[in-house]
């Protein structure tokens, strides 16, 4: 991946009951970390994208974005649920791997770009077999990095 993964984004046994709830609290990690200034605004931005279309690709997998002024950077947060949360995903099948993207406003091109080297591996058989099994931060970590 072009963008480096940081394990302070990265958690393991998240425990979330909703699509929204799981959302906030990886929110909390870039609001932690400086990249989110505004938590309210940036779930906004998310919850924007949401409502164009959902954004669970399948194999219990979703990757969320927001774009928005209140983020610093781009970046991306890996959680891996401690139960599946329903997402209405196109294979209507709970999600239990959340990608949270954040994209600064005007990051277009490199919003594009992320989504689709994310998406691109999560095709790959070995890397969703990998996040199926995966068991820490560290298992997590080493599946992108």
């Amino acid at each position: 991946m072009t963008i480096k993964l940081d394990k302070d984004l990265i958690v393991y046994g998240l425990d979330a009951n909703t699509r929204k709830d799981a959302i906030s609290k990886i929110a909390d990690l870039y609001v932690s970390a400086g990249i989110v200034t505004d938590k309210q605004a940036y779930l906004d931005a998310v919850e924007y994208r949401e409502s164009e279309g959902t954004t669970g690709i399948g194999d219990g997998i979703a990757i969320p974005h927001g774009k928005s002024d209140v983020v610093t950077r781009s970046a991306v947060a890996i959680a891996k649920l401690k139960h599946p949360v329903e997402w209405a995903s196109l294979d209507d099948e709970p999600v239990e791997n959340v990608f949270l993207l954040t994209i600064p406003e005007g990051g277009d091109n490199e919003h594009l770009k992320i989504l689709s080297e994310i998406a691109s591996q999560l095709m790959d058989d070995d890397v969703r077999e990998a996040l199926s099994k995966a068991d820490s931060v560290f298992s997590l970590s080493q599946i992108f990095n």
